[in-house]
């Protein structure tokens, strides 16, 4: 190789005319010069222009022609290209030319190797017997080898006759093709897809990438399965702003199989303005849950719904805030698989909130409380499939809800301290349940929902009168004084250090208003079955005893004490039974809750809760733990179960997962399972053995998927062979 660029600064400058009354500036440096007429002879230096730098051990440059001849180790470099080259013959002024034994980089990571190329303007270029690959070692992962490429930089490249070659053993043959050849997005064909599965037979998919300006651009994406037709496919962006951006996703197929038309749609809008008004959507349908999963795009998990859509649009005022929201949550059931749910169970249902109107006014001080309160005008509506040859499977009410609160600090003397909380609720719907569906009278505590005297979607119909309900509430805790003490020079699972134990003991009495119709008011979400301060149910009159505690830790004298172990521990009493939102009861002792959370350093992680007092969303039972070595493996495990949901669905599960690197991260196994303790089997799990190097991933996959809807295709079992090339995506994938 020559000599480095900076060996060659400064350079010796020199001029020659290159037409009447013109002059063409050129830099050169060199071991040896020699200048015969107009013919310079450069050994082992360099040739510089404002545009173009050459550097190699002999240049021969006649600078009446502007014919320049390079041999030895070659570089010519300049705006967006990199050459390297054993020959070069050019006009250094119209920059036509040719190379042989060339090395070229193209954007954004490719390299091109190819034994003769033509150039003009060093912007069109005309290959011969070309190597083409993203990879940076020596000896490329993967490869393609053609017969002949013309490229056009900042246009399009395309080439015949094209191997694609992996560890030198040729897979795929393309005849034509042509390809993107700039940084910035550019239309045309992506890369594509083949494969065969044991049920959908063997696709091929074919995706056509289109730029629509400098903000839009669209993905048309079909791909043919031989057993069962086209599966239609495709993508619309735009982000016409910084704070503006949005897609259109959308899938179809018909099935030759059993004629089923299957679908799924998603837009997704993000919209934030400077003035602070904010618009989100993400709408999200389809005609049933396993639709990716059957065609090569897996998913699953324990609980999960693959058809929730929202839409929000609301602004943040300096004194209170106001939006604007609308949802829905679908979930689907088959009651014969399902011992919870009677014959006759809906096979859909879908939970709407359309519209849902909220403001909120912030805390304002008022002596030493502050108050705050909002309003929440809504329109909800359960929608069932009920069957072809039922009707009435849709129930709809309007709900106004009105609060107020007033919380602070009501004193403190010496380490003891009062907080306390009083709020006023008014709530009226258009609609309730006929019976008191979920009524404590009679049953014993926490005893579910007895389905077997009721019609198995009771709690559903929501078609009886009009109702009111006005709920006081109050919340009054004293907490007692910090105790601590220091522990020094502490050794334990890979701490070393002093560490400091805090506790902090608390009493908490709730007294809430207790309202007649609790038992007839649908369960929609926790204003509902959760209406008092802090969450607490109607009629709620308890005690909880509880301690706060902490674990601090510090390397030594000197440091500051750190966040180590977060533990919250206590135990309830209600005097009074209440409603659970599941539709259970409790009354006298509830169960401890535990809210545990250690992490003792960057790389271990637990948490622990156990809980009575169950919200819309939060598990009653949870224990998990989160693990990173070193070298960048990870396991996690997660131990939970949950109170009957918003569908009154019980979820008790076991969650698994992690990956572990082997061989300087060349072998890779990955796993992942999802096992619902309700239905004693897997909902999703996964286990793959990846080989992978900078530029090949091999990728050997079992997955599970537990089959909950009807119309799917896809066995529970499937092996999953895919060949993954750096740049270029999937080649190839075989499913069994």
């Amino acid at each position: 190789m020559g000599p480095s660029q900076t060996e060659l600064l400064p350079l010796r400058p020199f001029s020659f005319e290159k037409a009447a009354g013109e002059s063409h500036a050129l830099r050169w440096r060199g071991e040896r010069v020699r200048e015969e007429g107009d013919i310079y002879t450069i050994e082992s230096g360099a040739l510089q222009s404002e545009e173009l730098l050459l550097l190699a051990d002999h240049i021969s440059y006649n600078k009446r022609t502007g014919i320049l001849e390079a041999n030895g180790k070659i570089r010519l470099e300049g705006p967006d290209l990199r050459l390297r080259c054993e020959r070069l013959r050019m006009d250094w002024k119209q920059r036509i030319g040719d190379a042989w034994a060339l090395e070229l980089e193209l954007p954004p990571s490719w390299t091109l190797r190819s034994s003769h190329v033509a150039f003009t303007t060093l912007k069109e270029w005309n290959f011969e017997a070309v190597e083409l690959s993203p990879c940076p070692q020596e000896k490329p992962g993967w490869s393609a080898r053609l017969s002949q490429m013309k490229l056009k930089l900042e246009g399009f490249a395309t080439f015949r006759n094209a191997q694609i070659r992996v560890g030198g053993i040729p897979l795929l043959y393309l005849p034509w093709a042509a390809y993107p050849a700039k940084a910035e997005r550019s239309s045309g064909l992506l890369p594509p897809q083949l494969g065969y599965s044991s049920h959908l037979g063997a696709s091929v998919g074919l995706s056509y990438f289109q730029v629509l300006g400098k903000t839009m651009d669209l993905t048309f994406s079909p791909e043919y399965y031989s057993k069962e037709g086209t599966f239609w496919g495709g993508e619309y962006r735009w982000n016409p702003e910084v704070t503006h951006q949005g897609s259109l996703q959308g899938q179809y197929i018909h099935q030759k199989s059993n004629g089923e038309h299957r679908y799924r749609y998603r837009l997704q809008e993000l919209w934030q303005r400077e003035d602070g008004w904010q618009f989100t959507a993400d709408i999200n349908q389809s005609s049933d849950t396993l639709l990716e999963s059957d065609y090569g795009r897996a998913s699953g998990g324990l609980g999960t719904t693959g058809s929730d859509s929202a839409i929000f649009l609301g602004k943040n005022f300096s004194w209170a805030s106001f939006n604007v929201s609308a949802a829905e949550q679908q979930t689907y059931f088959l009651p014969e698989d399902n011992g919870f749910y009677r014959t006759g169970f809906p096979s859909s249902l879908r939970r709407q909130s359309l519209p849902q109107v909220q403001a909120r006014i912030y805390p304002i001080p008022i002596g030493i409380f502050y108050l705050d309160g909002g309003a929440n005008l809504s329109h909800f509506a359960y929608r069932l499939d009920l069957g072809k040859d039922q009707t009435g499977g849709q129930y709809k009410w309007n709900r106004g809800d009105f609060s107020t609160r007033m919380h602070g600090r009501l004193g403190q003397w010496g380490p003891f301290r009062a907080d306390f909380q009083m709020a006023a609720r008014f709530t009226r719907y258009s609609s309730s349940l006929k019976a008191s569906i979920f009524d404590a009278s009679g049953s014993q505590s926490g005893d579910p929902l007895d389905l077997n005297s009721n019609p198995a979607f009771d709690p559903f119909r929501v078609d009886g009168d009009a109702v009111q309900r006005l709920l006081g509430s109050s919340r009054l805790q004293l907490s007692g004084p910090q105790l601590g003490r220091t522990f020094e020079k502490v050794s334990l699972f890979g701490y070393s250090g002093d560490v400091k134990h805090v506790l902090e003991p608390f009493v908490a009495l709730t007294k809430n208003s207790r309202s007649s119709i609790a038992g007839k008011l649908p369960r929609f979400d926790e204003v509902d079955s959760r209406p008092g301060v802090g969450g607490s149910a109607d009629g709620e009159q308890s005690i909880e005893i509880g301690l706060k505690q902490h674990l601090l830790g510090r390397p030594g004298k000197g440091s500051i004490f750190a966040d180590l172990v977060r533990w919250r521990i206590s135990t309830r009493y209600h005097s009074q039974p209440i409603l659970l939102s599941d539709g259970r009861f409790k009354s006298g002792w509830a169960s401890i809750d535990n809210d545990f959370d250690v992490e003792p350093n960057s790389r271990l992680r637990l948490s622990f809760r156990r809980s009575s007092e169950l919200g819309s969303s939060g598990a009653d039972n949870s224990l998990s733990a989160e693990y990173t070595s070193l070298l960048g493996s990870r396991f996690s495990l997660a131990v939970f179960t949950t109170g009957i949901n918003r569908y009154l669905v019980r979820q008790q599960g076991i969650q698994v997962g992690g990956i572990n690197r082997f061989f300087d991260d060349q072998w890779r196994l990955e796993y992942q399972a999802n096992y619902d303790i309700h239905t004693k089997g897997f909902v999703f799990s996964q286990v793959a053995l990846a080989y992978v190097t900078p530029c090949v991933a091999t990728r050997l996959r079992f997955s599970h998927v537990a089959i909950q809807a009807q119309g799917a295709l896809n066995k529970e079992d499937r092996v999953d062979l895919v060949l993954t090339l750096r740049s270029l995506g999937d080649l190839f994938s075989l499913k069994r």
